[in-house]
């Protein structure tokens, strides 16, 4: 696929040049047919077919990012053989020959592609032993929060499959419709087929209802509308949620930046899910406000009931998805990695890369070739976001998130500081911003900032009543040029230096026997650049480190399911544990003669000859129910051509569904260019 530069190809997909253009390319296109009809009306129609087909045939296989450009192409060719035809003298026997062997090319790319398409099945599924993991995935009621429809996918997709398959409770809760180029309702129908797609009833696809991009007056995010009962009026020219018939909005509100806030609290309270998962500060405004919206819900909501602590994650739909690392074509299913490697995400700067919670991938999303995969299917169902282009780089081996505890017993504490505003230190929002659409750098609002006049720089906190804390957790300021060097916390008669905080904002934990106390003071001693501080929780209990589930990966941190050992036929292994386990005992079993294993300090090393294969599975010691089964096999070099050849042609090779998805977004991009009275 020919990629574009969006910045320079947004001014020919406006309406006005859009328009014009289409009906300058179609008047070349009649112009054709009626000057051949008048000229040569004996086999016009043969004449024209014959051309448009060579000609389209060309042009097919050309495809452009760009489905605007695609059809300026298209509409161009079509026209340029019109024309051929219509000027170009031919003899009779010319056009019938040349339409017979037209014809006859036709048929044979139809057969080419129904034959792709069966040979692409076969054999590129990952066979591998199904793990049980009933204790991570069975039983829970789930929410995932997503700021457009197909964000699930690139956030989700291979998670949801899992929580599907073991029967636990999943909605999906979507912020906006989507609708900035007028196609919101076409958008929720596509939602509802994904909803098909991955068996989950429809009326647990729930949409909010608001609009995309909804800016006031001075331009800024409805986020950050000063109002919050300022009714504003979206891009898409409406002021009030919406759906469709078969769907209609989870309430109906105006659109304030109040209601909005409301909703989310709404949503989550009528349902109560034991885990919740919501986009976090990422590329995008509407992303980053369903990210601020969500905390500050949930940071209320933990205030007023103080027994409902749900699990959180936090994930990205941009530099681990939608603009991820285009590395599918794999014989081996590769883990996600960023486009530019970072030991922090650099969205916010308070996320560790090593840090992460990586969740292994449904089965049924995993296969050497794209259209086999249940994601990839789920993507061609949002064919008008063009969202099966981008799959290169949302398919991955994992699943990766940033886990935020709830149970810190700060939320409802009181707060106070020698200097500068400390009142939101102890928020369940982790970043802020003044203005997200605008200033899309790093959220650095409403972090506390000592003055320099300040000689003491002391945060004083004081809880309700006295509680046995046992863990304290500290984020500084994501600025690189800001860093708190030592602090001492005291909790009651117990104190500590904290020392050097980690870069950015990222969380530095420290744990202690329980102490029991009322207040905690934190008092800055040495700092470089400005005295700032972006967050401080407190915990009764640390956090728990009961092992949850086990995944084989290779040297690369790949996740290995159905596993194509190199070609020595030996390689090295080691175990993925969440959470994280120091001194994990596992044994290592495998009942085939094809693979050798040996264990080894932690690294499993396995040896597989060529032709052979194996199951490998590997359990822990402590609790034998949580395992992990993987295949390894060592292909010939036929086998591993075959495979390699698959997925360097799939995207060449006529396939009929992927060629039906890729125009079918090019016919339903064409419907933001409808009048406003059939939106």
């Amino acid at each position: 696929m020919i990629k574009v530069n969006w910045a320079k190809i947004k001014p020919f997909e406006k309406k006005p040049f859009a328009l014009s253009a289409m009906a300058v390319l179609a008047a070349v296109c009649l112009a054709g047919i009626i000057i051949g009809a008048v000229r040569k009306p004996e086999l016009a129609s043969l004449r024209f077919f014959s051309v448009a087909f060579v000609m389209l045939a060309l042009a097919f296989n050309l495809r452009i990012e760009s489905r605007m450009l695609q059809t300026y192409l298209l509409m161009a060719v079509l026209g340029a053989g019109f024309m051929f035809a219509a000027l170009l003298p031919m003899p009779k026997g010319l056009v019938i020959f040349l339409f017979v062997v037209c014809c006859l090319a036709l048929a044979a790319s139809i057969g080419i592609s129904i034959a792709a398409g069966f040979m692409m099945n076969q054999n590129t599924h990952y066979d591998f032993p199904r793990t049980d993991r009933s204790n991570v995935f069975a039983g829970k009621n789930v929410m995932l929060f997503a700021p457009h429809e197909d964000d699930e996918i690139n956030i989700y997709g291979g998670l949801i499959e899992q929580y599907v398959k073991y029967g636990s409770t999943v909605r999906v809760v979507f912020s906006t419709n989507g609708d900035f180029y007028r196609i919101g309702k076409l958008r929720i129908w596509e939602a509802l087929k994904v909803a098909d797609r991955y068996h989950i009833p429809r009326e647990n696809f729930i949409f909010l209802g608001y609009s995309d991009s909804i800016v006031n007056a001075a331009g800024k995010h409805i986020y950050n509308n000063e109002s919050g009962e300022e009714r504003l009026t979206s891009p898409a020219g409406l002021n009030k949620t919406y759906g469709t018939k078969a769907k209609p909005p989870y309430k109906n509100s105006s659109f304030t930046r109040n209601n909005i806030l409301n909703d989310f609290k709404s949503v989550i309270l009528e349902y109560q899910p034991d885990i919740l998962y919501c986009c976090d500060y990422d590329g995008h405004s509407d992303h980053r406000a369903i990210s601020l919206f969500f905390e500050e819900a949930m940071n209320e909501i933990l205030k007023e009931n103080p027994n409902y602590r749900p699990t959180v994650f936090k994930g990205f739909a941009y530099s681990t998805a939608w603009d991820g690392k285009e590395d599918y074509y794999s014989l081996n299913a590769l883990s996600t990695h960023l486009k530019k490697p970072s030991d922090i995400m650099r969205e916010t700067n308070t996320y560790a890369w090593k840090d992460r919670v990586r969740f292994p991938v449904a089965r049924e999303s995993l296969s050497h070739v794209m259209q086999n995969s249940l994601s990839y299917r789920a993507m061609m169902e949002y064919s008008s976001q063009t969202a099966t282009d981008h799959a290169n780089g949302i398919l991955n081996s994992d699943n990766i998130f940033w886990k935020r505890r709830t149970d810190s017993v700060l939320y409802d504490a009181q707060i106070n500081a020698t200097s500068g505003d400390p009142s939101h230190l102890i928020d369940f929002k982790l970043v802020d911003s003044d203005d997200i659409k605008n200033e899309p750098g790093l959220p650095l609002a409403n972090q506390w900032h000592a003055t320099i006049a300040d000689e003491q720089k002391i945060i004083g906190i004081k809880l309700p009543v006295a509680r046995k804390i046992s863990s304290v957790v500290l984020y500084g300021s994501p600025e690189e040029s800001s860093k708190i060097v030592n602090a001492v916390v005291s909790l009651g008669s117990y104190q500590f230096s904290t020392g050097e905080l980690n870069d950015g904002g990222t969380p530095t934990v420290f744990e202690f026997p329980p102490v029991e106390t009322d207040m905690i003071g934190i008092k800055i001693k040495s700092y470089i650049g400005s005295c700032k501080l972006l967050k401080v929780e407190a915990f009764e209990e640390p956090e728990s480190n009961e092992l949850q589930f086990i995944k084989l990966q290779n040297a690369n941190e790949d996740f290995c399911y159905d596993y194509i050992i190199n070609k020595s036929g030996r390689e090295d292994f080691t175990l993925y544990s969440y959470p994280p386990q120091k001194n994990l005992e596992f044994e290592v079993v495998t009942e085939d003669d094809g693979i050798q294993v040996n264990v080894d300090r932690g690294v499993i090393t396995v040896a597989c000859l060529e032709g052979e294969e194996g199951v490998l599975t590997i359990r822990s010691k402590e609790n034998p129910d949580i395992y992990d089964s993987v295949v390894i096999r060592n292909p010939d070099e036929r086998e591993r051509y075959i495979l390699a050849h698959k997925q360097k042609r799939e995207q060449q090779f006529l396939s009929i569904p992927m060629q039906w998805d890729y125009y079918r977004g090019l016919l339903r991009r064409l419907t933001i260019y409808k009048p406003s009275k059939w939106q």
